[in-house]
């Protein structure tokens, strides 16, 4: 951030005691201390909210992606068979029938109406 040869600092210290004086020079400089902290804690606070949202940006595009390709294989199987599928095993789950079967639901319930 801030660079300067040992002769430079020196050059920077001697002109500071000149303007401000002696008495007033260790105020000065912890002040300016002060301020520089102040400016570096800025500055990282920034850089971490940043990182922070270009991380969240891209797990949202992460996210928009699978959904998309998701949604894209589960049309082609829709498409392909015209129908979604049923399950990974083929068999339907209790209460259901296979499709294109006749067959009666393999839960049934008592109803009284009918």
């Amino acid at each position: 951030m801030l660079e300067g040869s040992f002769w430079e600092l020196a050059l920077i210290f001697v002109l500071a005691l000149v303007v401000f004086g002696p008495e007033r020079l260790p105020g000065v400089a912890r002040t300016v201390g002060l301020w520089i902290g102040r400016a570096r804690a800025v500055v990282r606070n920034l850089s971490e909210q940043l990182e922070r949202e270009l991380a969240a940006e891209e797990m949202r595009k992460n996210a928009e992606q699978a959904r998309r390709a998701i949604n894209g294989t589960l049309s082609e199987k829709v498409s392909l068979t015209g129908q979604p599928e049923q399950s990974a095993s083929g068999q339907s789950g209790p209460g259901q029938t296979k499709p294109g079967s006749n067959a009666e639901p393999a839960v049934k319930r008592d109803d009284p109406t009918g």
